[in-house]
């Protein structure tokens, strides 16, 4: 008997056992996140669809998301796992990850659900801004003083998914780079960028079904994301998932190379930021990324507008039924220093 099932022998919904689950629904994991708040976790193995219960510290069910519980409150579950998103958030996401021993081990859905509650609460001041309004002549937000020109945002949402190894320039040196992680959450494929010189992260995103189409841009450090697509808002929160979800980011950006100028000939690194109308041939999805199939709608409960999808998911209850030349020119710079 699995930890799940054992758990579920001992639930009670309004004070009665659990007789049974929906067809091919089963219980897959059991996260404990304190003494008196625990998640019992579901699977159906067919759709490929998941669930949560949250449960108190009696196994009382109290809700199937975070921010409809009963019993307990949205803010009770959130106080018990802000300290990993903290630390998350100024670290993992903007700099160098640290390790978080304490984090239980617990799914991808879940993870982002309940980074989606974290981050209503604590990244509310994020600037999002369409591409369409980066004018000639302003500037975006800055990291730390140091300005993000409209040109190289533009540079940037230029930049298309190819099977080489994906590389930009920078937008505070124009320095290329070279994507650290690739990984991929609700669909969306996230590529995390660093430049060494700034000490700087920010994140290149794409629906895996759009990837001929600009990315999505965000920089943590600014809290600025540059973006056309609905739910952008929920791009912060679906990298902190992923982070506390897979305990290996830490050493995975650790150990990850930097640009170097023979990792590509000029021809290839230039077709990668190949500008959107020059753009042939359609792009592939990485192969060494994890999937995972449920939107969180805990930004949508409290951030829906009329023009989202309304299609979106939320969690199930089993019981219930042109580039820029200066690339090139970087590029040959590095390649007469070797």
């Amino acid at each position: 008997m699995t930890p799940g099932e054992a758990l579920l022998n001992s639930v009670t919904i309004d004070g009665e056992p659990v007789s049974g689950l929906y067809d091919q629904w089963s219980p897959a994991e059991h996260v404990v996140l304190a003494d008196n708040v625990q998640c019992l976790t579901f699977h159906d193995p067919l759709s490929g669809r998941s669930a949560v219960w949250y449960l108190d510290g009696n196994a009382c069910y109290c809700g199937s998301h975070i921010e409809v519980v009963q019993r307990l409150r949205p803010e009770e579950i959130c106080d018990t796992v802000a300290p990993w998103f903290d630390d998350l958030a100024r670290h993992a996401l903007v700099s160098s990850p640290t390790p978080l021993p304490d984090i239980p081990p617990m799914p991808l859905f879940l993870a982002v659900q309940l980074a989606a509650a974290w981050a209503v609460r604590n990244l509310a001041d994020v600037r999002l801004i369409q591409s369409a309004l980066l004018g000639k002549d302003r500037s975006a937000d800055r990291p730390e003083d140091l300005p993000i020109a409209p040109r190289q945002l533009r540079r940037l949402l230029g930049t298309r998914i190819a099977p080489e190894t994906l590389v930009v320039l920078s937008p505070f040196t124009d320095r290329p780079l070279r994507s650290q992680i690739s990984f991929s959450v609700d669909h969306q494929i996230i590529h995390r960028f660093c430049d060494p010189e700034t000490d700087t992260v920010f994140y290149l995103v794409w629906w895996e079904k759009q990837l001929d189409q600009s990315p999505s841009l965000y920089f943590p450090e600014s809290r600025l994301i540059v973006s056309d697509i609905d739910l952008a808002g929920m791009i912060p929160p679906r990298i902190l998932g992923w982070y506390m979800s897979t305990p290996d980011h830490v050493s995975l950006i650790a150990e990850a190379r930097e640009f170097e100028a023979q990792d590509f000939g000029l021809g290839s690194a230039s077709s990668l930021l190949a500008s959107p109308e020059n753009t042939v041939s359609p792009p592939t999805t990485p192969e060494d990324v994890s999937t995972a199939d449920m939107i969180s709608e805990s930004w949508a409960f409290l951030h829906r507008t009329q023009d989202e999808p309304s299609e979106s998911p939320a969690a199930e209850d089993p019981t219930r039924t042109r580039p820029s030349g200066s690339l090139l020119g970087r590029l040959r710079s590095l390649v007469r220093k070797k």
